[in-house]
C-alpha cells in the first residue's frame, strides 16, 4: 500500500512540474501579449483621437478666407486674425495642443498659412512660436504628407505613428485635409498634441507587465503545490465549488468598472416593477435616466483612466445619496442604480407615491452631483441631464419605459442641461414629428411638394403692388400643409437650409422674370429672406445670388434680400459684409422685424438698407389708442427722414390701412392685401 502511495506521489509530482511549466509559459506569453495589445490599443486610441481632433478643427476653418491668405505681410492682419481665430479657440480649450496650424502644397514645397500660436510667445529655446505666412515647412512629416495627398490621389486624415520630442517634450501630430465648398483640397490642418500622458502610460504598461511576471511565477508555484495536494487527495471540497459558482454569478450581474448592477439586471427589475404595479402590489415607480454633460471632454483631455475614475466617483455619490438595497440578494422592492453604458446611469425608484416625489429625488441627486470631482489632481465638474418617467406614464414594456426616459433626457439637454425633465406623450409625439419632418424635407426639395406664394407689398397711396415677398409653402402628401415657422428651423438645424435657399432663390427669380416678360402691371421686385446659413457663408452666398441673376437674366434691382433684426444683432459683422457685397451687385436691401426689441435705432443709419419693414406688433399697436399711434408715427417719421422706404407688416383691415396712410407709411403688407401667384407668366392679384 505504501508503494502505491509513493507511486501516486511521484506521478503527482511529475504532473505538477509539467503543469506548472506549461502554465508559466502560457501566462508569460499571455502577459507579454496583453502588454503588446494594451500598448498598441493605447497608441491607436491616441492616434484616433488625434485624427478626430484634426477633422473637428477642419470644420471650423473658413476655406474662402483661408485661400485669401498667401502673402507674408498678411501675418496677423484683420483677415488673418479672423481666419486663425477658430484654431486659437481650439488651442485655448485644449491646452494639450502645442501647435495648431494650416499648410498648403506648392509644387514640391509645403508652406505655412495659419498658426494659432501667440504672436509674442516664445518656445523654451527662445525662438518665436508663430510661423509666418508662406513660410516653408522644412521637415518632411509623413503625417502632413498624407493629409496633403503627397504620393497619393487625395489627402486623408492621419496621425503620427511614433512619438516625437522637442523642447516641449513628447508629442504627436494629427492632420486632416482642408477642402473648399466644391470638395477640392486646398491645404491641410495640423495639430501637434502633447503625448506626455501617453508616453507615461506606455512606460507604466511595460513596468506592470514585467512586475506581473514575478507574482505570476510565485502564484504558479503555489498552484503547483496545491495541485499536487489535490491530486493526492482526490476531489476538492464540494463547498468550495459552490462558492466559486456563486461568485461567478455575482460577477455576471455587476458592471466591471463601478460594481453597480448592469443593464441586464436593471431590465429584469424594471419588468418586475411593471408587473407589481399592474397587479397593485406596489404603489408606483419612476425611472431616472442620467447622462453626464462633460464626460467626453474629460475622456478626451485627461484620458480614459480619468474618465473611468470619474464614473466610479459618480456611482459612489449616487449610491450614498439614494437608499438602495442589496440587489445581489434579490431584494426586488429596493431602489436600484445601474450603469447602463458609457456615461449613462439609470435609477429605478420603487414604492413611489406621487410623480412629484420622482422630481424631488432627481433634484436631490443633482445636488449631490453638483460639487466638483478631484480626478488625478485635476478639478473636474460634470453635471447631468435627467429624464424622468413614472409608472403612471407606462403602458408598454421595460424597453419602452427606458426609451421614453431617454426622450425626456434629451429634452433636458435642450432645456439647458444640468436639470431634470418629466416625460410626456406630447414630447414623444413632438420628437417623432420633428424626425418625420426632417426626413421628408430632404426628399421634398426639388419636388412639387414645395411651392412659393407671393405676399404683395402695396403702396398705400396709389394701391400699386411695388414688391412681392416670396413665401415658401410645403404640402406634405400625408401630413398636409406644414407651417413655414415649423419646418424652417428644422431645415436650419439639419443643414438643409443652403439647398432649400438655393431652390427658393431660383424659383423666385424665374417667377419675377416671367412677370416682367408677360404683364405691364408687374411688381418692381421680388424679396426673399436671408437665413442664418446664408450669413455663415457670406462670400459663397453673394456668388450664388450673382450667378442666379446672370443665368436667369434678371436685373439685380429686381431682387430684394431681407435680413431680420434678430440676425443683425446676433452677427452684425457678417450682416455688414453681406450687405456690402449685395449692395455692390445692385441688389435692394431690406431690414425686417424692425422694432421687435433686439437692436437700437442706430442700425438704420449704420447699415445700407433701402426698405425697413416694421414689426407686425406695430400694426397691432394701431388699435391701442393715442400711445400706440404715437410710437408708430415716430418710427415712420424716423424712417422717412432717413430717406428709406417704410413697410408696415401684418395689416389686417381697412382701418389700419387708413391710419397708416394718415401717418405717412409708404407701403403695407399682410392678409388684407391677399397674395400673388405666378400663372402663365402673368400676375394674379387679389386685393380686398
Amino acid at each position: 500500500m505504501s508503494s502505491v502511495s509513493a507511486a501516486h506521489k511521484r506521478r503527482a509530482t511529475w504532473e505538477a512540474v509539467i503543469l506548472s511549466t506549461t502554465v508559466l509559459f502560457v501566462v508569460g506569453a499571455a502577459i507579454f501579449g496583453l502588454w503588446l495589445s494594451s500598448r498598441q490599443s493605447a497608441f491607436e486610441n491616441f492616434r484616433l483621437h488625434l485624427t478626430e481632433l484634426a477633422q473637428e478643427a477642419v470644420t471650423s476653418i473658413d476655406p474662402v478666407l483661408h485661400e485669401q491668405i498667401r502673402r507674408p505681410e498678411q501675418l496677423n492682419d484683420a483677415d488673418y486674425v479672423r481666419a486663425v481665430e477658430p484654431l486659437r479657440r481650439i488651442r485655448k480649450a485644449l491646452p494639450a495642443i502645442h501647435y495648431a496650424y494650416t499648410v498648403v502644397k506648392d509644387g514640391e514645397k509645403i508652406h505655412f498659412i495659419l498658426d494659432a500660436a501667440d504672436p509674442t510667445a516664445r518656445a523654451p529655446n527662445g525662438h518665436l512660436e508663430q510661423s509666418g505666412v508662406w513660410e516653408i515647412y522644412e521637415h518632411r512629416s509623413p503625417t502632413l504628407g498624407r493629409a496633403l495627398g503627397i504620393g497619393q490621389k487625395e489627402g486623408e486624415a492621419a496621425a503620427g505613428r511614433r512619438l516625437a520630442r522637442d523642447e516641449w517634450g513628447a508629442f504627436m501630430t494629427g492632420a486632416a485635409p482642408l477642402r473648399n465648398a466644391a470638395g477640392k483640397q486646398i491645404g491641410a490642418v495640423g495639430l501637434d498634441v502633447d503625448a506626455t500622458v501617453l508616453s507615461s502610460n506606455l512606460d507604466a504598461l511595460r513596468n506592470r507587465a514585467l512586475l506581473g511576471l514575478a507574482p505570476a511565477g510565485v502564484l504558479i508555484v503555489i498552484c503547483g503545490v496545491l495541485f499536487f495536494r489535490v491530486r493526492c487527495r482526490g476531489l476538492a471540497d464540494g463547498d468550495a465549488a459552490l462558492k466559486s459558482a456563486s461568485a461567478l454569478i455575482k460577477a455576471a450581474q455587476a458592471d466591471r468598472l463601478t460594481g453597480l448592477p448592469n443593464r441586464t439586471v436593471f431590465m429584469e427589475h424594471l419588468e418586475a416593477a411593471l408587473s407589481r404595479v399592474r397587479s397593485r402590489q406596489q404603489a408606483g415607480f419612476a425611472v431616472l435616466f442620467f447622462d453626464f454633460d462633460r464626460f467626453k471632454v474629460v475622456n478626451d483631455t485627461l484620458g480614459h483612466e480619468a474618465g473611468d475614475e470619474l464614473l466610479r466617483q459618480i456611482s459612489r455619490r449616487l449610491a450614498d445619496t439614494l437608499r438602495v438595497g442589496d440587489i445581489f440578494a434579490q431584494d426586488a422592492d429596493s431602489n436600484l442604480i445601474s450603469r447602463f453604458g458609457g456615461d449613462e446611469f439609470l435609477i429605478l425608484v420603487n414604492n413611489l407615491h406621487a410623480p412629484g416625489d420622482a422630481v424631488r429625488v432627481a433634484e436631490r441627486l443633482l445636488n449631490a452631483l453638483a460639487p466638483g470631482y478631484t480626478i488625478f489632481d485635476h478639478e473636474v465638474s460634470s453635471m447631468a441631464s435627467v429624464g424622468i418617467v413614472t409608472s403612471d406614464q407606462c403602458s408598454g414594456n421595460a424597453e419602452e419605459v427606458v426609451r421614453n426616459a431617454d426622450f425626456a433626457m434629451y429634452e433636458a439637454k435642450r432645456a439647458g442641461r444640468g436639470c431634470s425633465v418629466m416625460f410626456s406623450e406630447a414630447m414623444h409625439a413632438r420628437m417623432a414629428r420633428h424626425l418625420a419632418i426632417e426626413t421628408s424635407l430632404r426628399r421634398a426639395i426639388g419636388t412639387d411638394e414645395l411651392s412659393l406664394t407671393y405676399a404683395p407689398v402695396v403702396e398705400l397711396q396709389s394701391g400699386k403692388v411695388g414688391c412681392v415677398e416670396a413665401v415658401l409653402q410645403w404640402t406634405h402628401p400625408t401630413m398636409g400643409q406644414i407651417a413655414t415657422h415649423e419646418f424652417m428651423p428644422i431645415a436650419e438645424e439639419s443643414g438643409l437650409m443652403v439647398a432649400l435657399g438655393q431652390w427658393v432663390l431660383q424659383e423666385a427669380c424665374q417667377a419675377m422674370a416671367g412677370w416682367r416678360a408677360g404683364t405691364e402691371k408687374m411688381p418692381a421686385r421680388v424679396s426673399l429672406r436671408i437665413s442664418r446659413s446664408d450669413l455663415a457663408r457670406v462670400d459663397k452666398f453673394v456668388e450664388q445670388v450673382c450667378g442666379t441673376l446672370e443665368s436667369i437674366g434678371l436685373p439685380p434691382h429686381c431682387l430684394q434680400l431681407e435680413v431680420s433684426e434678430f440676425e443683425l444683432v446676433q452677427d452684425a459683422q457678417s450682416v455688414s459684409r453681406l450687405m456690402t457685397g449685395l449692395q455692390e451687385l445692385g441688389v435692394t436691401l431690406g431690414l425686417r422685424d424692425f422694432g421687435a426689441g433686439h437692436c437700437s435705432l442706430s442700425v438704420l443709419r449704420e447699415f445700407p438698407f433701402d426698405t425697413i419693414k416694421i414689426d407686425r406688433s406695430f400694426a397691432e399697436d394701431l388699435r391701442e389708442g393715442h400711445a400706440g399711434l404715437a410710437v408708430v408715427g415716430a418710427t415712420l417719421s424716423l424712417i422717412r427722414n432717413l430717406g428709406k422706404q417704410s413697410v408696415a407688416v401684418g395689416v389686417e383691415d381697412a382701418t389700419q390701412v387708413a391710419v397708416l396712410q394718415s401717418l405717412g407709411c409708404d407701403c403695407g403688407q399682410g392678409p388684407w392685401f391677399g397674395e400673388l401667384t405666378p400663372t402663365g407668366g402673368t400676375v394674379s392679384k387679389s386685393i380686398a
